[in-house]
């Protein structure tokens, strides 16, 4: 391991501070670093060492092979802890709770589960299909209803019909504050732990904290005591929450349930629609790349149909495109962190019980030495050898890392894929996605964990006349039986800020 020089530690520590206060993006600088420092290095937030590992060998050897010691998460500040009530799976140490919260969440969206969610996947992405049509302009507000739809469908067996529906848009000024709120190095005790020993009417940090918590958690209390109130009438609808609260209430404490339906909804919502919002970006600046899967949609789909599910093992140049849209624009760059449940050593050096170890997701992926012209967005690095479009000179590692680690790696990640690739191969059967590659803007910035292309603009343009009317003729085909509208939540929520 390259360990900062003392001087250079004291320095980059406090600039690590910088970065949490938003100076810079910490998988920006972090990437930087392992310029410099290589793929192995550590610095200190406060007196809490941060390993980072920036290559593929250093994660594999680590966060894969070893899971059984980096499969922790980081021990959240008090402040924190306040926020989450130590009820939210991300944040979860590697106990007997998470492990039951995993259970949870691998129960509903395992692999064997993932064809619960095609309904809802099926219709919502031909609802897609006719709001581009109709307001080809508005594919930023269109992505997040798509993702947001199919997760409440999931989660309470409602979903969303226009792009400005109001949820959405609470949900993610929610969530974007609990993870501003909880992030590593947010309060000035985090730096100066000896403060958290002080008395409460001397420590208003505290306070804040609860504060914040009463600011975001009562929408999401408002979901669960609908839901609650209908399991007890025998009036539920047949629902992921619905199925929680009957078969496994008794096991969960009172404060977990709003936490599990915060976190079901970010991550069902907020990463898919910023995935697909690279994927319109890449689409405008890199024209033959689409232009190349639309001929294969064409070739295998044909111009009356739109692309199913059956047509996907014959379209590996969608699926390619997939992987390398994680790849190209990462939605959460460092994954999330994990901590190490005792002590180990790699490389000669010591990482204590506790360190803060990073899978540097951003550095990897673009990294040249893995991935040749790391800026270029190449789905050809994907596709098996034999056929005559791939290029493995492009890649090293078939992979990508956008779904985290070993033991954390993301339970949803085969119902978030399926979710991609049925909206994807349909919105280019269907749609050019035109703008300006000269005005296309860099990278954006949010409070993280999950980061978002900077607004750009973009228009779905219809590729054929024979579009529209099929569009019109599939979006009201299949739609998934019981399911309500989301109207019934939105009136419960509209009054809160």
């Amino acid at each position: 391991m390259v360990r900062l020089p003392r001087q250079d530690r004291l320095d980059e520590t406090s600039k690590a501070m910088a970065i949490f206060k938003k100076d810079k993006p910490l998988h920006i600088k972090t990437r930087e670093w392992s310029y410099q420092y290589g793929d192995f290095y550590h610095f200190k937030i406060g007196r809490s060492p941060v390993f980072v590992l920036s290559s593929p060998e250093a994660v594999n050897d680590l966060l894969i092979k070893q899971g059984s010691v980096y499969s922790s998460r980081p021990r959240l500040s008090n402040q924190a802890s306040l926020i989450t009530q130590n009820s939210r799976i991300v944040a979860l140490p590697y106990n007997d709770q998470w492990r039951k919260q995993r259970k949870l969440y691998h129960d509903l969206l395992g692999m064997q589960n993932s064809k619960i969610f095609m309904p809802f996947q099926e219709f919502e992405s031909r609802q897609s299909l006719l709001n581009l049509l109709e307001h080809p302009d508005d594919f930023w507000k269109e992505v997040t209803r798509y993702s947001a739809s199919v997760t409440f469908g999931m989660l309470l067996r409602c979903r969303f019909e226009s792009s400005e529906a109001l949820i959405p848009r609470k949900l993610q000024a929610r969530m974007g504050l609990m993870f501003e709120s909880i992030a590593p190095g947010r309060w000035l005790v985090d730096w100066i732990p000896v403060l958290d020993r002080l008395p409460d009417v001397l420590a208003p940090w505290r306070r804040k904290a609860v504060q914040l918590r009463e600011q975001i958690m009562p929408f999401f209390a408002v979901f669960y005591h609908r839901i609650k109130e209908r399991v007890d009438r025998g009036e539920a609808p047949v629902c992921f929450l619905a199925s929680i609260l009957q078969e496994k209430g008794s096991n969960l404490r009172p404060e977990e349930p709003p936490h599990i339906i915060a976190t079901t909804m970010a991550a069902g919502t907020d990463t898919t629609a910023t995935t697909l919002q690279h994927f319109v970006k890449a689409a405008v600046m890199f024209p033959d790349v689409m232009r190349e899967a639309q001929r294969e949609i064409d070739s295998v789909v044909g111009r009356d149909r739109l692309p199913g599910w059956e047509d996907r093992p014959n379209l590996p140049y969608i699926t390619a495109m997939i992987t390398e849209t994680h790849r190209w624009a990462s939605a959460v760059p460092l994954a999330f962190p994990h901590a190490t449940s005792r002590q180990d050593t790699y490389r000669g050096s010591t990482i204590p019980a506790g360190a803060t170890v990073i899978g540097n997701v951003s550095a990897i992926h673009n990294d040249p030495k893995v991935f040749l012209k790391p800026e270029i967005f190449m789905p050809e690095r994907y596709l098996a050898r034999t056929d005559p479009r791939a290029a493995p000179e492009a890649s090293n590692i078939d992979c990508h890392y956008s779904y985290g680690f070993g033991r954390r790696e993301c339970p949803g990640k085969h119902v978030a894929d399926a979710s991609l690739y049925i909206v994807i191969s349909r919105m280019l059967w269907a749609f050019d996605f035109v703008g300006n590659p000269e005005k296309t803007p860099g990278p954006g910035y949010s409070g993280g964990p999950v980061y978002g292309p900077a607004r750009f603009e973009a228009t779905a343009r219809p590729r054929d006349e024979a579009v529209a009317p099929l569009i019109r003729e599939e979006a009201e085909a299949n739609r998934p039986a019981d399911v309500e509208d989301s109207a019934v939540y939105e009136k419960l929520v509209a009054g809160m800020p």
